[in-house]
């Protein structure tokens, strides 16, 4: 675009830690090459009771510098009132967050507030979720107080953008699949070697992420016993637990399948990132419930097929018997046979073959081009 528009990036960013700071900084470093974009982030995200991880704080080092200013503070009005005389200084066309839970709405609502009526800005919502996968009684309250005060929308998701027209059916919304996540490829390594490193060889599954019910592990370990009976491979399992993690443990014994487990129950830093993913054969997804996954973009961007429940917008990523398998949730029996189908008939080259021809489709350019219209409408043009 031939005008220079003035973007402001509100939300997580380094040294916080997770996949919606990591989104965000991806966006930034599309932005800015066009643009002037400011990115003001939290000086406390969760208080530390509301927060089940180990650490909020990234352990690694930031390969994208989005020079934040530190300033919001989820639970303190006095911050969001400092947030927004910054923002007012800045002047941007456009606001922009990212929404994934109802906690930050009192905090969202009045920053953006201040900032529409007092600095003339527009805000526009990208949103992970409109409905939380663990709800709480004023969750849609927390929503509505937020939405009440944003301009525009983007869902990642068809499902996403459902939800969000049941809670403001007149909401400007525009749906554009969840980028790739190209940035973490920057650790791929042979498989062979990265099998070498983690101690393991043959075949492997892999599954990323935080432990929590929803995520549907237990039917991933059941599903993994079943399978081995008549696959020899290996279950990778990579996440934070953010719930008791001795059920599992029990489970895995109860199964037997703890020797060809290998059980990374921490937060993983960028720089491994690629180890996990480049020592996989396959990556699985067990959801119970879902929007979407970041985690199918990293997979992609790996060029490892997904193996995954059939449950919110995760059937508009994955292709069943194109990219991946799709198989109904909570039901381990779907999942064990899909798991014996993908090794014992050899879909591997077939379905990394579809992944690399569709990968345009996961580009960050319609993203961007999305929020330069929305921003050049806000600016009057």
């Amino acid at each position: 675009m031939a005008e220079k528009l003035r973007f402001c990036i509100v939300g997580p960013a380094y040294p916080l830690r997770g996949g919606i700071a990591q989104y965000l900084a991806i966006l930034y470093s599309h932005l800015e090459k066009n643009h002037d974009v400011s990115f003001v982030s939290f000086k406390r995200q969760y208080p530390s009771f509301l927060f089940p991880g180990e650490t909020q704080i990234d352990p690694g080092k930031p390969r994208i510098d989005v020079k934040p200013k530190a300033l919001v503070d989820s639970i303190n009005p006095l911050s969001w009132y400092t947030t927004f005389r910054y923002v007012k200084k800045l002047r941007p066309h456009l606001l922009v967050f990212k929404w994934w839970i109802p906690f930050f709405g009192p905090c969202y609502a009045s920053i953006c507030f201040l900032a529409r009526k007092f600095a003339g800005a527009r805000v526009l919502f990208i949103c992970d979720n409109v409905i939380p996968h663990e709800k709480r009684i004023v969750d849609r309250i927390f929503t509505k107080l937020a939405f009440s005060q944003v301009d525009y929308f983007v869902t990642l998701s068809n499902s996403v953008l459902q939800d969000l027209k049941s809670v403001k059916p007149e909401a400007v919304a525009v749906e554009i699949a969840h980028p790739s996540y190209s940035y973490f490829t920057f650790g791929r390594m042979e498989s062979a070697a990265a099998k070498k490193r983690l101690g393991i060889g043959g075949r492997v599954i892999l599954f990323f992420g935080y432990v929590r019910a929803y995520k549907g592990v237990r039917y991933l370990l059941e599903a993994f016993a079943k399978a081995r009976k008549k696959v020899d491979v290996t279950l990778v399992l990579v996440g934070e637990f953010y719930e008791p993690r001795e059920p599992y443990l029990e489970q895995i014994d109860k199964l037997d399948i703890g020797e060809n487990l290998v059980l990374v129950d921490r937060y993983v830093s960028d720089e491994e990132v690629g180890l996990f993913f480049s020592a996989a054969d396959v990556v699985v997804l067990p959801y119970t419930s879902a929007t979407q996954s970041g985690v199918v973009q990293i997979a992609f961007a790996f060029e490892k097929p997904v193996i995954s429940t059939r449950v919110g917008g995760i059937p508009e990523v994955i292709q069943d018997g194109v990219n991946g398998i799709l198989v109904p949730p909570c039901d381990s029996e779907a999942m064990a046979r899909a798991i014996e189908k993908f090794f014992g008939e050899d879909l591997s080259g077939a379905f990394v073959k579809n992944i690399r021809e569709s990968s345009f489709v996961f580009s960050w350019i319609p993203l961007v081009n999305a929020l330069e219209r929305f921003c050049s409408q806000s600016a009057g043009g």
